[in-house]
Parts: C-alpha cells; sequence; structure tokens
C-alpha cells in the first residue's frame, strides 16, 4: 500500500506536464524546415523584335533547403504559382513562364530534370525524378533552377518588371510534405510596349516670321526651327507611335484673322536624342495645319529609348495670297500636339502658342473704295450695248492716304466672270481706267488696264510733297465696242477684283 498525500498529488502532476512539454519542444526541433531562394539576372524583354522570341535565363533561380526529415529515394520537389505574374497594372499569365531544373549544390546525387515545366496557378509542377534518399547527412542542400518565359504578343500589354511568388514543397517518397514555402519570389523584366503609356511630350515655339514688304505677303514665308516637340519617354520603348497637330483656332490679331489652314509644319530634324529621322521614317513633306488632327509623324519604324530625351524641331511655313493682305500686328494661333500609340490611343498632348508678325510697309499705306465702287455692273440690255460696248465711272472711287512713293496694284481672284450655270466670260473683257481727281503737283501717273490675275500697275505716286499725301481717283470700268467673248451669253457674271497698294 502506498500513500500519497494531497501536497505530493500536485508535485507529480506538475511534474508530468513539464516532461510533456519538453516532449512537444523535442518534436518541434527535430520536424524543423527552410526553403529560401535567390534569384539571378532575370529575363529581359527591350525590343519588339525581342518579345517575339521565347528566352531563357540559365542559373536563375537558387533554392536552398534546411531539413531535419529523411526521406527514401523517389522524393520530388513540387512548384505552384501562386498568381499570374503582373507589373502592378497588367498582368501575364503564369502559363508563359516555365521552371528547368538545372543541377544540384550539394544533397542526394542521382538527381534528374524532368524538363520545362508550366507554371501554373492551379496545379503544383513535380520537377524533379530522384534515384536517392535524403539522409540526415545530406538534407542541407541547394538546387538551380532555368526559367523560361514564352515570347509572342501577350508581352506588349505594358512595361514594367512582372512578379509573382512560388510556393514551393520538397515531398518525401511516402507524399508527406517535408519542407515548405509559399513566398518565393520570381520575376521578368518587360522594358518594350505597345502601349507608350508613360511617355510624356511639350512643345515650344521660338522662331517667328516677319513679313515687311508686299512682296513677303505674296511670296509667304518659311521660318526654320520655328516649333520643338521634346519626348520623354520615361519606361516606354513603344513604336508604331504617331505625332499629330491640330490648330485650336484661326490665328488672331484683334478683330482680324487668318485661318490655320494657311500655315504648314515641316519636320526639320532631331535636334536631340534618338531614334533618328531615318530610323522613324519621317516624311519631309509641309503637312496644312487644320482644325482635326494632322499626322506629322506616323506609325514610327523605331522604338523610343527608355529614359532616353528626344527632341524634334518643325520648320513653320506661311503660305502667301491675299489673305496676308491684313493690318500690321502680331498673329497668334494656338496648336495642341498628341501623341498616340501604336493602337492609336491618345497617350500624350502638349499645347503651344504659335506667333507670326506682319511688320509691311504696305500696310503703313491705306487704300479705300468708296462712292460704291466696291460693285460695279455693266449691264448688257440691248444691241447697242453689244455693238458700241458699255462704261461705268465712279467719280472719287479710290482714295489712298499714304507718305512715302506708292504704286496700285490690281488684279482678279480669278480667269473669268462666271455665271451661276458655269459659264464663263474672260475677266480681260474688262477694262479698268485710272483718273487722277484730287489736284495736286505733278508727277502722279495713271494708266488702263484690262483685267487679269496677274498684278498691273493702274497708278504710280512718286509722293515729291504734301499735295500727294491724299489722293482721290475715278474709276472707269468699260467693255470694247463688239467684243466677241460677251456675243451669246445671258446672265449675270460676277469675279472680284482686289485693288492693292504697295509702298516703292
Amino acid at each position: 500500500m502506498i500513500k500519497i498525500n494531497e501536497k505530493d498529488f500536485k508535485i507529480v502532476t506538475f511534474q508530468l506536464i513539464l516532461l510533456v512539454l519538453i516532449s512537444l519542444i523535442f518534436a518541434f526541433k527535430v520536424n524543423s524546415q527552410t526553403i529560401t531562394g535567390t534569384r539571378g539576372t532575370p529575363v529581359t524583354f527591350n525590343t519588339k523584335t525581342s518579345i517575339a522570341i521565347t528566352t531563357t535565363s540559365n542559373n536563375y533561380l537558387t533554392l536552398a533547403y534546411a531539413m531535419s526529415a529523411t526521406s527514401g529515394s523517389g522524393w520530388t520537389v513540387r512548384i505552384r504559382a501562386n498568381s499570374d505574374f503582373s507589373n502592378g497594372t497588367a498582368t501575364i499569365a503564369a502559363g508563359f513562364v516555365s521552371l528547368d531544373y538545372e543541377s544540384p549544390i550539394g544533397g542526394p546525387s542521382n538527381t534528374n530534370s524532368r524538363n520545362y515545366q508550366t507554371l501554373s496557378t492551379s496545379n503544383s509542377k513535380s520537377m524533379i525524378n530522384s534515384g536517392r534518399s535524403i539522409t540526415s547527412g545530406n538534407n542541407d542542400f541547394q538546387q538551380i533552377f532555368n526559367m523560361r518565359v514564352t515570347g509572342g504578343t501577350h508581352l506588349g500589354v505594358s512595361a514594367g518588371t512582372y512578379s509573382t511568388t512560388l510556393t514551393v514543397q520538397v515531398i518525401s517518397d511516402k507524399g508527406t510534405v517535408m519542407a515548405s514555402d509559399s513566398n518565393i519570389l520570381v520575376e521578368f523584366v518587360v522594358n518594350y510596349s505597345t502601349s507608350c503609356e508613360t511617355a510624356v511630350i511639350s512643345s515650344y515655339a521660338s522662331n517667328q516670321a516677319n513679313f515687311t514688304s508686299y512682296a513677303e505677303q505674296m511670296a509667304g514665308l518659311t521660318v526654320t526651327d520655328a516649333v520643338s516637340v521634346q519626348y520623354n519617354p520615361n519606361t516606354a520603348t513603344c513604336d508604331e507611335w504617331s505625332l499629330k497637330v491640330r490648330a485650336a483656332g484661326n490665328f488672331t490679331n484683334g478683330g482680324t484673322s487668318v485661318a490655320p489652314q494657311y500655315l504648314s509644319l515641316r519636320f526639320n530634324r532631331v535636334s536631340a536624342g534618338t531614334p533618328t529621322a531615318a530610323q522613324i521614317g519621317v516624311s519631309t513633306f509641309s503637312k496644312p495645319l487644320d482644325n482635326v488632327d494632322v499626322t506629322l509623324i506616323g506609325g514610327s519604324n523605331a522604338t523610343f529609348t527608355a529614359y532616353s530625351f528626344t527632341e524634334h524641331k518643325f520648320d513653320l511655313q506661311i503660305q502667301g495670297g491675299n489673305h496676308l493682305v491684313i493690318p500690321n500686328g502680331a498673329y497668334t494661333g494656338t496648336l495642341i500636339f498628341s501623341l498616340y500609340n501604336s493602337s492609336n490611343v491618345l497617350v500624350s498632348t502638349s499645347t503651344v502658342d504659335v506667333t507670326f508678325n506682319m511688320n509691311s510697309a504696305y500696310n503703313s499705306l491705306t487704300l479705300e473704295l468708296q462712292n460704291l465702287a466696291n460693285e460695279i455692273n455693266l449691264d448688257f440690255n440691248t444691241i447697242a450695248n453689244y455693238t458700241n460696248g458699255v462704261s461705268v465711272t465712279k467719280v472719287r472711287g479710290m482714295r489712298v492716304v499714304g507718305y512715302q512713293p506708292y504704286q496700285v496694284m490690281i488684279k482678279t481672284s480669278g480667269l473669268n466672270l462666271v455665271s451661276a450655270n458655269n459659264t464663263s466670260i474672260p475677266v480681260a473683257a474688262v477694262n479698268v481706267q485710272a483718273t487722277k481727281f484730287t489736284s495736286s503737283s505733278g508727277g502722279i501717273s495713271t494708266f488702263t488696264r484690262q483685267l487679269s490675275t496677274v498684278n498691273q500697275v493702274i497708278v504710280t505716286n512718286p509722293m515729291v510733297d504734301n499735295t500727294q499725301q491724299v489722293t482721290e481717283y475715278d474709276l472707269q470700268y468699260y467693255t470694247a465696242p463688239g467684243d466677241s467673248r460677251l456675243s451669246g451669253k445671258s446672265g449675270v457674271f460676277n469675279t472680284s477684283v482686289l485693288f492693292i497698294v504697295v509702298a516703292q
């Protein structure tokens, strides 16, 4: 018979609990395991050509195992992707990436690759065949894996570093998990993208056109390097991008304006960075501006270089003509440049004000048609009108104010007077005679001209004194008797006559 008092019982109970706790701790130490991963150089795609090619990074992933468990031959390593690869904004399916067991560092011998195994987010893939056991003497070792990324259009979605994590397990010959880790990072890099999403453009105007004479107004001017467009691609390496421009409205100075269609931009050069104009495939033809997008560079043959600044210079061409017979001053219009990717999706815009200056000596002179001289009607109502010709005179029909020698020229807007039914009479059938009305000192000459689309002088004023500064002229319009060009014509025939005063 054994007597145990209450105090002794409590002591024994405490000792039993302590022994159990020690046993649990010992068991935990026996089954301790770790898996760590070390990455090498990732697969990297830099160009449009490269993303089409399946690429391998040899010896990319090194897995290090530290285990206390053992296994007979037939153990394996299983790997599963926890998600598709992502750069934070776009994803590429894990199925485009595969791993292949390359070689061991230490550990059991006689381990062989099961060739490239495509990653899956739903199934773990067995990576090796083993012919030797894992023993207590070789259960700390490393294994090296190659990583392969399948090329194709799926890589063109967006630039960036694409990553995911892997769940790696060492499985014993009995099918039990000897070691496991679900946070092994793997990644690959795409530096090429068709989206151009990170590219930004800016623009500025520099040189300006300056018209100083009537001859320049009629001939037009070209300004070299008038506008510059700058590209900051950041990470973008896209090709087939396009640069377009549109005018926000007319070029204006107060209430006077010039339509943007009379102005053009022409690519001049790549002033900084790459690619070159030849690599891009730039057209050097002039592109007239409009209120809708006009393509300056369409579908570049070359890619941007990531983080490489580029600048393009454009010449401004201003078409000469009557639309530039306008008051002196600065004429400003707003241009909007737009960068589009290969899918014609807008990537970036930049707005710049462009100005040309009118400082023509011609505009220091003023010419006014007065006393209804801005509308001339030659009526043919009888046979006598055809036989004898018709004449209309506007007394004091033209008034010129100037303080320097000048000429007055006339020309028509077209070769013919045209009717509503599209029949015509040559403008040369009408003559214009200018006669000085104002009393002044001598030297002013006036002339009679047949109408023409060519500038013809009808007045010259040498401006010898102040009596010639404000001068009025009679204007007579007439047809010659019996002009056959008028025979058989019926209807109302119209044209416009432009009067131009220019300094001599």
